[in-house]
C-alpha cells in the first residue's frame, strides 16, 4: 500500500506563529521616585532657579541687661539647573504594514514609551552618581578598593547622613500580627545592581521585603539593613573596570529635584501613511516617536551619599 507522507504533500504554511507576542525583559526604573518635581512655566525660560536660605548661627551666649546683641544677616544659596531635550523614534513602511501580522504601529508605540521611561532614568542616574558625595566600603574582606558592603559601611552612610540632618523617607512601619514579621525603621532609599543581591542579603541584620510588618515594600525593592532600604535595578551604575564598582546611591527626603517645563511634557507623535507631504510623495512611511524635557539635579548634598562597592 502506497503511503503518503509530508515529503510529498508539505504544508503550505510549516510553521505556526503565536500572535500573542512576547513580553520584553524590562529593568525596573528607580531613579526618579524621590526627587522633588517642579515644572517651569510655560514661556518662563529653559532655566529653574531652587533657592533655599541657610540657617542663621546658633548662639546659646545670654544676653546682658541693656545689650543689644548684633543682629545676622540671611543668606541663601541659589541652584540653577537647565532642562534639555531628548528623543526617539521608529519609522515604518507600507511593505510591513501590509506583509506582517501583528499591530506593528500600536506595538512600536508600547516600546517607544517603555525607551523613555528608560532614557529619563539614566539621565537621572548618571546626574546623581556623578555628584553625590560618595564614601569607599572599608568594612569587607574581598581584597578590593573597595570591598563589597558590609553593616559598618551602611552604619557609616546612615550616621553622616542623620548628622547632616538628612530625614529620612520612610516612616517606621510597626510590627504586625503576620508570622516571621518585623518592624522596619524610618528609612533612607538605596538603589544598588542586581549584582549585589546575594552580598546584600549577607549583610548583618538584612531583612527580606517578606519580613516586612505588611510585606509590601515598593516595586523592586528587596530588603532592608538598619536605617536603610534597598531597591534593585539591573541598570543601576556599573564600572567597566575589570573588577567593577558599583554605585549604590542612599538617599533622603529633598536630596534632588526634577524638573520639565509645564505645558510640554512627554508626548508621543503619530504621523501615519500619507502624512509626510513632498517628503513622503508615495505614502510610504509612517513614524512613530517620543520627545521629552527634562533635567535632575542634587539640591543638598548632604542628603545624599553615594557608598561604593565592588562584589564579594
Amino acid at each position: 500500500m502506497a503511503v503518503t507522507t509530508t515529503s510529498q504533500v508539505d504544508p503550505g504554511i510549516q510553521i505556526y506563529y503565536d500572535r500573542v507576542l512576547l513580553k520584553r525583559a524590562l529593568p525596573f526604573l528607580h531613579y526618579n521616585k524621590f526627587g522633588q518635581l517642579k515644572s517651569i512655566s510655560k514661556k518662563s525660560g529653559d532655566t529653574i532657579k531652587f533657592r533655599r536660605y541657610n540657617s542663621l548661627t546658633v548662639n546659646p551666649t545670654p544676653v546682658a541687661e541693656g545689650v543689644t546683641p548684633s543682629l545676622q544677616q540671611l543668606n541663601k544659596t541659589d541652584i540653577l539647573a537647565q532642562v534639555s531635550w531628548y528623543m526617539n523614534g521608529v519609522a515604518i513602511t507600507d511593505v510591513i504594514d501590509l506583509t506582517v501580522e501583528d499591530p506593528v504601529l500600536t506595538e512600536a508605540t508600547e516600546i517607544l514609551g517603555e525607551n523613555m521611561g528608560q532614557v529619563i532614568d539614566m539621565v537621572t542616574r548618571d546626574i546623581l552618581c556623578a555628584t553625590a558625595s560618595y564614601t569607599n566600603a572599608s568594612g569587607g574582606s574581598n581584597g578590593q578598593t573597595p570591598t563589597e558592603m558590609t553593616r559598618s559601611d551602611i552604619d557609616a552612610v546612615v550616621k553622616t547622613l542623620v548628622g547632616n540632618n538628612a530625614k529620612p523617607i520612610t516612616e517606621v512601619q510597626k510590627a504586625s500580627t503576620g508570622i516571621g514579621t518585623a518592624p522596619i525603621r524610618a528609612a533612607y532609599m538605596s538603589i544598588i545592581h542586581t549584582d549585589l543581591i546575594d552580598d546584600l542579603e549577607k549583610v548583618s541584620g538584612f531583612k527580606s521585603v517578606a519580613e516586612y510588618p505588611k510585606g509590601d515594600g515598593m516595586e523592586g525593592e528587596w530588603g532592608a539593613v538598619g536605617n536603610v532600604r534597598f531597591l534593585v535595578s539591573s541598570v543601576a551604575h556599573k564600572s567597566a573596570d575589570a573588577t567593577p564598582k558599583y554605585y549604590c546611591l542612599v538617599i533622603g527626603k529633598d536630596a534632588y529635584g526634577i524638573t520639565d517645563i509645564k505645558g510640554g511634557t512627554a508626548k508621543t507623535i503619530i504621523h501615519g501613511f500619507g502624512s509626510g507631504g513632498v517628503a513622503d510623495p508615495f505614502n510610504r512611511l509612517a513614524t512613530a516617536a517620543w520627545k521629552t524635557q527634562y533635567v535632575a539635579r542634587i539640591l543638598n548634598d548632604n542628603f545624599i551619599q553615594n557608598l561604593r562597592v565592588t562584589h564579594s
